[in-house]
């Protein structure tokens, strides 16, 4: 069949469609609605929204994918028509490779993956906060809400943290610079130590990214503290149901959320496609 891809009309009738995809599928896809008009692209059947496309160009020559097609229009070339419309206007962008994000329980996304060819890169653990710490006091770290002054700084510690060429977490950090995000900054004794944020989602949720130590602080249970006084920060703002992702690799972090009161909750899967 030769199907339509337009605009999304509604951003609700995506989270509709991820609703149906996670109870159909049983996982635990999150795509972030707020960005609903950007960089996307949908197909409906009437009215119906039965398939949708989201790049998130991370870099200038690479951008992330997630999809979701309704089950009952699986394998009736919806995603096709999708994925030949992304990459072409990703290409004439400059983009030389599509890096998707798959759920590690979904069967139908890596067969996908495998019929495109698409070579496995990583894999993330998605945390959610089982038990937190509350009324803490800022025993010797202290987090503050993060100013325009404070970009350098921020740009400077994540790229230190997570070993990124500083025009390159510039760029990721201007992609995600949005309303819906907080962030802030570690200090201790004024000395600024590391950057926390989090995205902010629904009525009561919050999902804690861009998080790092500088260098030189490492190794001092700097980044334990920070982590727990965000979760009460965000506990304050009524932000009670929390997530995170760290790369199923990264011993340290991982201990870190553990520590802090997050547990395992199933993850995603990381697959590069060049163009």
């Amino acid at each position: 069949m030769n199907w339509t891809v337009e605009e999304v009309r509604q951003a609700e009738q995506v989270g509709a469609l991820e609703e149906a995809v996670n109870a159909h599928d049983k996982i635990d896809v999150k795509i972030g609605h707020v960005a609903v008009g950007q960089n996307d692209y949908a197909v409906y059947d009437d009215d119906t929204l039965v398939g949708y496309m989201v790049l998130f160009p991370y870099l200038p020559n690479e951008y992330e994918v997630n999809t979701l097609v309704h089950p009952d229009y699986r394998k009736q070339g919806v995603f096709k028509a999708l994925f030949e419309t992304a990459k072409q206007d990703a290409k004439q962008n400059g983009c030389e490779a599509f890096t998707f994000v798959i759920d590690r329980k979904s069967k139908d996304g890596k067969a996908v993956i495998d019929h495109l060819g698409a070579a496995y890169q990583f894999s993330e653990f998605n945390l959610v906060l089982k038990k937190a710490e509350l009324f803490l006091k800022p025993d010797e770290v202290s987090l503050r809400e993060a100013t325009d002054a404070d970009r350098p700084l921020i740009i400077e510690t994540l790229s230190e943290a997570f070993g990124d060429p500083v025009d390159v977490t510039e760029n990721i950090y201007q992609q995600i610079d949005t309303p819906d995000r907080v962030t802030y900054i570690g200090e201790v004794d004024g000395r600024p130590v590391g950057v926390i944020r989090a995205l902010l989602s629904g009525e009561d949720a919050g999902s804690i990214h861009a998080f790092g130590v500088k260098a030189d602080e490492q190794g001092k249970g700097y980044g334990t503290k920070m982590l727990k006084q965000m979760v009460q920060q965000l506990f304050r703002m009524g932000r009670t149901k929390l997530e995170l992702d760290v790369e199923t690799e990264n011993k340290a972090a991982l201990e870190i959320y553990k520590r802090a009161g997050f547990a395992e909750n199933g993850g995603y899967e990381f697959y590069l496609l060049e163009l």
